[in-house]
């Protein structure tokens, strides 16, 4: 008999660590959307073109999958209470630094200031996702990971609605400064973390284990020759294969198609909240109709891809805001799902001193994936005949396509069934 699954109000109660972690990402991700909506105001205020909307989104992505083997190698050999800490202060200067952008001019500072503030982040999040599952019980994995991941969706939601009325009325700066602020508060919280140091093997005084290289293999050898890691690794690149375009469909359909009183910032914000409503929704529904088991994880992520796709289509039809919200809410009920339990997979399948790369290499693949996909997004809007519409409902269909490809690579002994 499979015991109870820890309640999420419980798993704060008895992990303190955790808490402090989770009360960090509370703060920093609802500061995150306040600077994102701001950003698409400023491009679309400066050059008006889609591509450069694109163009940042690839700013966001690269140095993520650039620095991520690094920043595994970092994660599994560094406190990483420290690292995290140290992200957080980095993030918040370099987010003031979008003050400076006051003309069209200033706007290769946008990709710029955008590029250091994720190089930051690629060294944050594989410590944040190896700290999580190193302060937890391992039957509590999937309750610390769906709560990780309700946490990211409720504050795009709050963030995305307050940022866009924050930007709307006061003005961008503000939008700044908030995020600045969110980052100092979280380093904060974080400090008061106590998370245990991973024991690592003692250094062969090689050159290639002083920098790293000999961790990284081992991480990079550890999915490679795993087909069931290598495969859960997969998931989010999947989706990134159409998510990069969708993420900016989402800006061009808010600001073009579906503007709230004249004011692009405010209708992608109502997209982008309930995009949020949605992602939160997801695992936690999923996680009640179907419990904990490894094997409905990966039953959930196989519906996910084609609850997305469907809804996503449903998304690009819709004549009214508020119909295209409720679909893109619907679409990312299976989004969601997807990440949050292909993360809780890896985790149950990476011994702890290993995370930290494991989850650098998840990243690596699916943000590339991202940044093509959203600047080729920008490049076919701004230079070809399709329309956002189109374009949306194209998205979908080659959604559906990655899935059933996901699908059609479960191991043998499980095709009889679903």
């Amino acid at each position: 008999m499979n015991p109870r699954p820890v309640g999420y109000f419980e798993l704060l109660r008895l992990r303190p660590a955790y808490r402090q972690l989770w009360l960090g990402s509370v703060v920093s991700l609802a500061g995150d959307w306040f600077t994102l909506i701001a950003l698409y105001s400023l491009l679309q205020q400066y050059t008006g073109k889609s591509e450069s909307v694109g163009l940042m989104l690839a700013a966001r992505f690269f140095p993520l999958a650039l620095f991520s083997p690094t920043a595994g190698v970092v994660a599994d050999r560094l406190s990483r209470r420290h690292v995290m800490i140290v992200c957080d202060v980095l993030r918040a200067v370099v987010t003031l630094g979008f003050l400076l952008v006051r003309s069209e001019r200033d706007v290769w500072l946008v990709y710029a200031l955008t590029f250091a503030q994720m190089a930051s982040s690629a060294f944050f999040d594989p410590a944040e996702q190896a700290a999580i599952a190193s302060v937890v019980e391992p039957g509590e994995l999937v309750t610390a990971n769906t709560l990780a991941g309700a946490t990211w969706s409720a504050m795009l939601g709050f963030g995305a609605i307050a940022g866009g009325l924050v930007a709307a009325l006061i003005g961008n700066e503000a939008s700044f400064v908030i995020d600045a602020a969110s980052y100092l508060l979280s380093a904060f919280f974080i400090s008061r973390a106590v998370i245990a140091r991973v024991p690592q093997a003692p250094s062969n005084g090689t050159w290639r284990h002083l920098l790293g290289l000999d961790d990284f293999r081992e991480g990079l050898t550890l999915v490679v020759q795993s087909p069931e890691l290598r495969r859960l690794v997969m998931v989010k690149s999947a989706w990134a294969v159409s998510g990069g375009a969708a993420l900016l469909l989402y800006a061009v359909m808010g600001e073009k198609i579906f503007p709230v009183g004249g004011s692009p910032e405010f209708g992608i914000g109502v997209l982008l909240a309930m995009r949020g409503l949605g992602a939160f929704l997801g695992p936690i529904v999923a996680r009640r109709v179907g419990g904990d088991s490894p094997e409905f994880l990966e039953r959930a992520i196989s519906v996910g891809f084609l609850v997305n796709a469907v809804f996503w289509f449903a998304f690009s039809q819709s004549p009214w805001l508020w119909l295209a919200a409720l679909m893109l809410a619907a679409a990312h009920t299976g989004t969601s799902t997807q990440w949050v339990f292909s993360s809780s997979l890896i985790s149950m399948s990476v011994e702890d001193r290993l995370r930290g790369r494991a989850f650098s290499l998840d990243m690596m693949l699916q943000i590339s994936v991202l940044g093509v996909s959203s600047w080729v997004g920008g490049f076919l809007l701004d230079h070809t005949g399709l329309s956002p519409r189109t374009m949306m409902a194209l998205v979908s269909v080659i959604l559906l396509i990655c899935g059933g490809c996901w699908y059609a690579l479960r191991p043998r002994q499980s095709r009889m069934g679903f």
